[in-house]
């Protein structure tokens, strides 16, 4: 990892420009993603709005879990980058809002396979005859469901806000004078009295022990939602590997949403002295190895199932790998795993911001089109075309103006490089012996 001059000296003030541009444009597409929703068949519609959700969740997510990392193992090759994902964050609340008119919505969709529904005019109860369903039946209980999935997201979120909260508290002191002012001023700052280095080091302590249970929440929480809305949409299935592979895919496309924004916010912010090709060398390393760990866990998902030629487990596989989606398979491992492992090999290549950058948005994509297949062969029967045109890509550029919206208030709002008070908050690491044998910090 690169080792730069820590912690730095004479660091500017820099927030991202206030743009008409960047915040009408990802409302517009917002607006537009809504107006799609309504324009397509009902069942695309609502599969759209699903998967689009994991995915945009996912990232915003995944990017405050790649703060987490960067804070609970120190990693000064990144100080200048670690207000980035944390930037995910503001998005959480928008995602928080669409969860319950996601699950409301599209329920008779998504769960068809087990929700009681009405057809010909009569109630349907699948469970009814299907022992595996009627063993299930405890847990496959949709408004358990949806209070055990609400109730996870409020701590996950809660924890991750909580987080962002003390990473911030320290960088935003004295910004009143500098003429910000608003309520996330008033609030990260209220009670900062006395020294603000105090403040820091405290801040700093707490955020060891939030980012801690915020790791462990993660695994659990959102391996939680995978298991509720993405393996229970086909009901026999089941995977001890599947909320791994979920989780992992978010943290691997939050890296490269990492990149992508780097890339794009780094010379207009003229941050070139201090995002050096060391910090795009470390991060992408980072996407390589998260590239084939992806791989791996899939991998290790698949050959199980393959290899005990495991009845129930196998449908959620000839699913996706039959027409009209098996070419899709093949894009996916391709745009995530192949390309950049071989592309991402050269140590020249990972030191070059704009193509490292168009090898995370080719992992984006990949992503993208991975949480498609997560569900969409589960839900729809007999299809002999893709379902992949307007609904789906329509909900995308929806979903990604929201994010883009969230996330540029963010850069806006708070200090894209970390006050050197929080930077001086940071342990050294060094240690050296007392003079009776005690290891104290150095």
């Amino acid at each position: 990892m690169a080792h730069d001059t820590y912690p730095p000296r004479d660091l500017p003030l820099r927030f991202a420009a206030p743009s008409a541009a960047a915040t009408i444009g990802g409302l517009v597409l917002a607006l537009l993603g809504a107006v799609t929703f309504f324009l397509v068949p009902r069942e695309r519609a609502w599969n759209a709005f699903h998967f689009n959700w994991m995915f945009w969740s996912s990232v915003a997510i995944g990017m405050v879990m790649f703060a987490v990392a960067l804070h609970l193992t120190n990693a000064r090759w990144a100080w200048s980058i670690k207000r980035f994902p944390l930037g995910g964050v503001a998005f959480l609340p928008v995602s928080l809002i669409l969860f319950p008119i996601m699950l409301f919505g599209g329920r008779h969709t998504y769960f068809h396979h087990w929700l009681p529904h009405e057809a010909d005019g009569h109630v349907v109860n699948p469970m009814a005859g299907d022992a595996i369903l009627e063993a299930k039946a405890g847990w496959l209980n949709f408004p358990f469901l949806f209070g055990r999935d609400l109730v996870a997201l409020l701590v996950l979120f809660g924890l991750a806000t909580l987080f962002a909260y003390h990473q911030l508290r320290p960088d935003v002191h004295g910004l009143d004078r500098a003429g910000r002012r608003g309520w996330p001023y008033s609030w990260l700052g209220r009670g900062i009295t006395g020294d603000i280095n105090a403040v820091a080091a405290d801040s700093y302590r707490r955020n060891q022990k939030i980012g801690v249970f915020l790791a462990l929440a993660f695994a659990f929480l959102w391996g939680l939602i995978a298991i509720d809305i993405g393996m229970t949409t086909l009901p026999h299935f089941f995977s001890t590997m599947f909320p791994v592979a979920f989780f992992i895919s978010a943290f691997h496309s939050a890296l490269a949403m990492t990149i992508v924004m780097v890339v794009i916010h780094r010379r207009s912010l003229r941050l070139h002295e201090w995002i050096t090709e060391r910090q795009f060398h470390d991060i992408g390393k980072l996407l390589f190895a998260f590239a084939v760990f992806w791989m791996y866990i899939n991998w290790s998902q698949y050959v199980v199932i393959w290899y005990g030629l495991l009845p129930h487990e196998q449908e959620y596989f000839i699913r996706k790998f039959n027409a009209p989606f098996g070419p899709v398979v093949v894009a996916v491992v391709m745009m995530i795993f192949v390309v950049p492992f071989f592309g991402l090999l050269p140590r020249s290549i990972k030191k070059m911001p704009e193509i490292l950058a168009g090898f995370a948005g080719l992992v984006l994509l990949g992503h993208w089109l991975e949480r498609f297949l997560l569900v969409t062969p589960n839900i729809f029967d007999n299809l002999t075309a893709l379902p992949l045109g307007l609904a789906e890509i329509g909900m995308a550029l929806g979903f990604g103006g929201l994010f883009v919206a969230c996330y540029t208030w963010f850069l806006r709002t708070f200090p894209v490089l970390p006050s050197p008070v929080s930077l001086a908050a940071v342990p050294s690491g060094l240690v050296n012996v007392g003079a009776r044998g005690k290891v104290v910090e150095a």
